[in-house]
């Protein structure tokens, strides 16, 4: 019977070692047997041709075989990319087992039956013949090695289209690009298997895994953003030039902040600390319902102003919370104040369309214009309005006395602040018409008295009740211990004349601070000339605190 040259392949993942099998066709004939030559009807090695062989003449034509084997060509095929190498820089191995010895002593035995299904032994193919598997095996590290090193550098990182303004509310979007990344494992898993069925092909092709990535933002979508669909402005013209510094600082962070659909914005990230390093110097600041000074005060004017050109876009707001006491440049409850790591103002861009924002800040007016797709119906129009619910009053002046300053000197040192309770209202109108209100938030603010300082050189070290108006020292000491009863300061302001002037030496009993106000007798009350002038600003109970604030940061640092 003449030798047939075949490959049985057969493959066994046993832990991290993948065994291939080979087969070598053994040919048998008859059963004659000499010694240890295998003879022309007996056992023959794949490649070998016709013709026993020894054991040394097997072991080296396997050898030739293994040899040819690890050259063989293999062609990894990446999209438009190949990757040419060979089983032995894949990691494949021959694990010389002792077959050529086996198929020698098999050839000599009685009997093949009962080696057919022995593991490592032989299987006949039908025709008698008796097939023996060589083992090789391949090294997980080098094959995944190699896949990384030379099959991932085809990898395509996606690229999503930016969006960039031009001017004029002109803008461009750039070319977006599909990404693709080889699969490491299943590449591998892949390799092997194909290896496994053709060992005895010439030139193997393998297919990589890889997968298509598309970029998040197309130039389709990023071109969606060429609208206005939100502006606002405030004046900070009679800032000090600190904080007219500070807002144009943040405005500058701000400005060209591009927010893609379902991305959220914070200000407290995008202005960066609050520090000289980064541009901005001290100016006034609420803090603890005082006016200090604080690196950066004035910023919360810029939280402001976007979110009131946040409200007119329509975009979801996710975090505001307004100043602990009003502020002078927009109306109660369309505040956004900021303040440590605590209090922001946060929005998302509920959009299908990416948001661009434009800050400005010169001239002395503040302003933004957000840009982004316009979907909103023409006869669409919305209004923001602002209801005070409740107005509180700032309680009596808190009075400081310097006693090195002459009894004739007084100063306002922070003006009053009116409290209120506020709601802000969203009204849209369909062809001018009212169709639907809707609340948008609620504040409260704090109401603070005013606060005086007062010269005392050479005076009593008593202190003056908190709330006096008249000078500490009058010419009749006693008389007017308590002007202040009234809870209305400007009742002070004249000293009404009382029915009963000097007479009483103890005006300070009569239940009514006015009537012992100030001696009759005295033409000029002389107690006026000093703090009368400025008794009470506070008296002002309308929100004209709001221009006393002018100038004053709104960078809330605890309320």
């Amino acid at each position: 019977m003449g030798v047939k040259n075949k490959v049985l392949a057969g493959v066994f993942i046993i832990g991290c070692v993948v065994i291939i099998g080979i087969a070598s066709i053994i040919g048998i004939a008859s059963k004659e047997k000499n010694n240890d030559k295998v003879t022309d009807n007996g056992v023959t090695i794949v490649g070998t041709g016709d013709g026993g062989m020894t054991e040394e003449e097997a072991k080296e034509a396997i050898g030739k075989y293994v040899e040819e084997l690890m050259v063989r060509p293999v062609k990894i095929i990446i999209n438009d990319n190949t990757v040419d190498t060979t089983f032995g820089e894949l990691g494949f191995s021959y694990d010389d087992s002792g077959a050529s010895q086996e198929a020698l002593q098999e050839s000599n035995q009685d009997s093949f039956i009962r080696h057919i299904f022995k593991p490592g032994g032989g299987e006949t193919d039908g025709d008698g013949d008796i097939e023996y598997k060589l083992s090789f095996t391949v090294d997980n590290d080098v094959l995944r090695k190699f896949v990384e090193d030379k099959c991932t550098v085809f990898n395509v990182k996606a690229k999503n289209s930016l969006l960039k303004y031009k001017k004029n509310g002109k803008f461009k979007a750039t070319r977006d690009r599909t990404g693709q990344k080889v699969q490491v494992d299943e590449t591998i898993s892949r390799i092997i298997s194909t290896l496994e069925g053709s060992l005895y092909d010439g030139t193997i092709e393998i297919e990589a895994v890889v997968k298509t990535i598309r970029p998040r933002y197309t130039r389709e979508t990023v071109s969606k953003c060429k609208d206005m669909i939100g502006s606002y402005s405030t004046s900070f013209a009679s800032s000090s030039s600190t904080r007219a510094n500070n807002i144009q600082v943040a405005a500058k962070y701000i400005n060209g902040t591009i927010l893609y659909p379902g991305q959220t914005f914070s200000t407290i990230k995008v202005i960066k600390d609050r520090t000289e390093a980064n541009g901005y110097q001290s100016a006034p600041e609420y803090s603890s319902g005082k006016v200090v000074d604080g690196i950066g005060g004035g910023v919360c004017q810029v939280s402001t102003t976007l979110y009131n050109a946040v409200l007119n876009a329509e975009l979801s707001v996710v975090e505001r919370s307004p100043h602990s006491m009003v502020v002078a440049y927009v109306d109660v409850s369309r505040d956004a104040a900021i303040s440590g790591d605590y209090k922001d103002f946060k929005f998302k861009n509920n959009t299908d369309a990416p948001v661009y924002i434009k800050a400005s800040a010169d001239g002395g007016y503040l302003s933004f214009k957000i840009y982004g797709e316009e979907t909103r119906n023409k006869n669409r129009k919305i209004e923001y309005v602002s209801e005070v619910l409740e107005t509180i009053q700032p309680g009596a002046d808190i009075i400081t006395e310097d006693k090195s300053l002459p009894s004739s000197y007084r100063a306002v040192t922070q003006s009053a602040h009116v409290g209120y309770k506020a709601r802000l209202w969203k009204v849209i109108y369909i062809d001018g018409v009212e169709k639907e209100r809707k609340q948008v938030n609620t504040s409260t603010y704090n109401a603070e008295p005013q606060y005086v300082t007062v010269g005392n050189q050479g005076g009593s070290s008593t202190p003056k009740p908190s709330g006096t108006e008249e000078p500490e020292e009058t010419k009749k000491p006693k008389v007017t211990d308590k002007p202040k009863a009234t809870k209305k300061p400007e009742i002070t302001e004249r000293p009404a004349p009382t029915k009963k002037p000097v007479p009483t030496k103890k005006p300070v009993p009569t239940e009514k601070p006015v009537p012992t106000k100030k001696p009759v007798p005295t033409k000029k009350p002389v107690p006026t000339e000093k703090p009368v002038e400025t008794e009470k600003p506070v008296p002002t109970e309308a929100p004209e605190e709001n221009s006393q604030t002018d100038g004053t940061g709104e960078q809330e640092i605890t309320d």
